[in-house]
């Protein structure tokens, strides 16, 4: 039997506040004011000064003079280029450890995403909740924590800028395309691949991104 872990307070603010952030209920620059949040989230001062603080070392969140913790500005264009190349590394790497590791259980919550995906009716950040969890489900499996930290994070540096400059509902379709491929990959067993479809579905996910930077830019 797996242990159950229950998350601490400071976790659980941690984790409010976050999606909050990249849902735009705080927008950039907003002033994250403890007591505020305090009443907002039901949770304990401390582990929301505490959650502050580690939101800080993500990135997410920043101390300025006189403001306090505010929600952190969105990365530049290049910062945001800069993370897919990394992304084109790291992610079919983790993919490729993992897929000897997931179980048929995860094949069949990995489809169920897949289908919620595909639903017309949902929201950008709905969307980008759902794939993210799509994609860090099989990451997770490669049981290498730290690089599947570092994978979350920068997906989260994304989704920031997002929050400012949010994705057309007719481009969700594009981030979708490889994930039946890779599903079916990962219940076969052939790492190279899955790591071969990830790092596709990736690119095309950054070229969603491009193109719809060139089109707010024709558009003025």
């Amino acid at each position: 039997m797996v242990a159950v872990r229950y998350k601490t307070m400071t976790e659980l603010a941690v984790d409010s506040i976050k999606e909050g952030i990249l849902r735009g209920q705080y927008r950039p620059g907003a002033r994250l004011m403890p007591a505020k949040l305090e009443q907002e989230l039901g949770l304990g001062r401390m582990a929301i000064r505490e959650a502050l603080r580690e939101l800080a070392g993500s990135g997410l969140v920043a101390f300025e003079p006189n403001k306090g913790m505010v929600v952190a500005e969105p990365i530049t264009l290049e910062e945001i280029r800069e993370i897919f190349e990394i992304r084109f590394l790291l992610e079919p790497k983790a993919a490729e450890i993992a897929t000897s590791h997931v179980p048929q259980t995860l094949i069949q919550e990995l489809e169920a995403l897949d289908r919620k995906m595909s639903d017309p009716s949902l929201s950008p950040t709905d969307f980008y909740f759902l794939n993210k969890d799509f994609h860090l489900k099989i990451y997770r499996c490669s049981g290498w924590t730290y690089l599947c930290g570092l994978i979350e994070q920068m997906w989260h540096r994304v989704q920031g800028f997002r929050t400012v400059h949010p994705v057309q509902s007719s481009d969700l379709t594009w981030y979708i395309v490889e994930h039946p491929m890779i599903i079916e990959a990962l219940a076969k067993k052939r790492p190279s691949t899955v790591a071969k479809l990830v790092l596709t579905n990736i690119r095309k996910g950054y070229e969603t991104f491009e193109r719809d930077i060139r089109r707010r830019k024709a558009t003025g």
